[in-house]
């Protein structure tokens, strides 16, 4: 009797095979698809609205990626080979997952598209993108300090600027790139009312405060920055000076 070896191929759940490396489910590679589609629309300059079409994919891409299966991220999931070919073919995209998790998109690309190929309004979302991101993924008001966490720069005006750079691309061009402006005009507002990690001192802390209620005093965001000041003032302040973020 001729005995023959038993061969088993055993998938991960939900992830398909090539060559024995795991790959992206359907939906979250339907996504990925879909944003070099528009990247690629983008690039010949022929769609109108292509570039925001193409961060709008983006952002698609993004929450599949970064969605949470089987206790990690999609993008962790994936086999090194696989992670690799993804960051090699996505342009326009800035993918990690070593210590910090991120999909995000990659304003030098972009400046450079829309300086190609965009309109005002493209122009000026990713200039402003750019000044808040001028260096890496983490955004001018934060001051890195782990690869987790940093202090906010309270006293450098960053927090300030940035959210002026925000609300005046809002106003000058409502309706274009609303989702991705409100993202970080919200971002710097939640540091600017909720950080208690301060890198420098008290005072740094209240100049930036101060600076805000005086600039935006129509802003809906001023009470909350306002209640923020008097306690600051008044030794209720949980703001930690000198901060190093755990």
């Amino acid at each position: 009797m001729i005995v023959r070896p038993l061969i088993v191929t055993i998938a991960v759940a939900g992830l398909g095979t090539t060559g024995g490396v795991p790959q992206l489910p359907p939906a979250d590679q339907a996504a990925v698809d879909a944003f070099r589609s528009a990247i690629s629309a983008a690039e010949s300059g022929r769609s109108s609205r292509g570039i925001e079409g193409a961060f709008s994919a983006l952002g698609s891409m993004r929450d599949a990626l970064m969605r949470a299966r089987n206790g990690q991220k999609v993008l962790e999931s994936l086999s090194d080979e696989e992670f690799q070919r993804l960051r090699r073919e996505l342009s326009g995209a800035r993918l990690n997952r070593e210590e910090v998790v991120f999909v995000e998109a990659d304003p030098d690309y972009f400046t450079r598209l829309a300086a190609a190929h965009g309109d005002g309004a493209d122009r000026a979302f990713f200039s402003a993108l750019k000044a808040t991101y001028p260096k890496s993924a983490w955004p001018i008001y934060i001051k890195p300090q782990t690869d987790y966490g940093g202090c906010s720069r309270f006293g450098s005006m960053t927090l300030v600027g940035t959210y002026r750079a925000w609300l005046d691309f809002q106003r000058r061009f409502p309706g274009r790139y609303a989702a991705g402006a409100k993202k970080e005009a919200d971002a710097v507002f939640e540091h600017l009312t909720t950080s208690t990690c301060a890198c420098g001192d008290l005072t740094s802390v209240q100049n930036e405060l101060q600076r805000f209620v005086q600039t935006f005093p129509q802003s809906a965001a001023r009470a909350r920055v306002g209640q923020r000041l008097q306690d600051l003032r008044a030794g209720r302040s949980a703001i930690r000076p000198g901060c190093q973020a755990g």
